[in-house]
């Protein structure tokens, strides 16, 4: 009888060994890949968060413009202001010269032409003393509205004329001030 115990025990062990096994390669063979439903699902959740997120990084981009020109209109700002005072105390600077008549003042090492006292409308006036170059990080050109005529800095980005830019005239007689228009709504 001991010996048909055993008998039986090894048996068993044969059986639950050989179904063990068979169950495993079949549960190896039905879970090599994802199924088509799970593949929908990732594919659905990654497509709305791309709707979420997208709006939200194209915002920041054009918000981050409006910063960089409203930093820029500030700049202008300052620099007209402290370029005037500069030329008011200097004596080699007359505030009551115009354009064309090379009334410069050096401000950081570098000459800035005036018109009245003010940075001209040109590179090398206000775009120079506020340290910008054309090409950079922005676009500089010239405008005329009438009756206005002036300097243009846009970000070096594509955007079309009249949006997102800072527009700076010069003052065109004694006892002016420039004129420094924005526009950001474009942005």
């Amino acid at each position: 009888m001991l010996a048909r115990k055993t008998d039986a025990t090894v048996n068993m062990k044969y059986y639950v060994n050989a179904n063990a096994s068979f169950c495993a390669k079949n549960s190896k063979n039905l879970s090599s890949g994802f199924t088509l439903i799970e593949l929908v699902v990732v594919i659905i959740i990654l497509a709305v968060l791309a709707v979420i997120a997208a709006p939200k990084f194209i915002s920041l981009k054009e918000d981050a413009y409006a910063g960089q020109m409203q930093g820029v209109s500030g700049a202008i700002g300052s620099a007209k202001d402290l370029i005037y005072a500069a030329c008011v105390l200097s004596a080699d600077c007359d505030e009551t010269e115009g354009p064309g008549n090379g009334n410069t003042i050096e401000a950081e090492g570098q000459n800035i032409t005036l018109a009245y006292g003010y940075p001209r409308q040109t590179e090398a006036g206000i775009a120079r003393a506020i340290n910008i170059v054309d090409g950079e990080d922005f676009e500089i050109t010239s405008f005329s509205i009438n009756p206005l005529t002036g300097l243009r800095i846009r970000p070096a980005a594509d955007y079309s004329v009249n949006d997102c830019e800072i527009r700076y005239s010069e003052p065109k007689a004694i006892g002016e001030i420039p004129i420094v228009a924005r526009d950001l709504d474009g942005c």
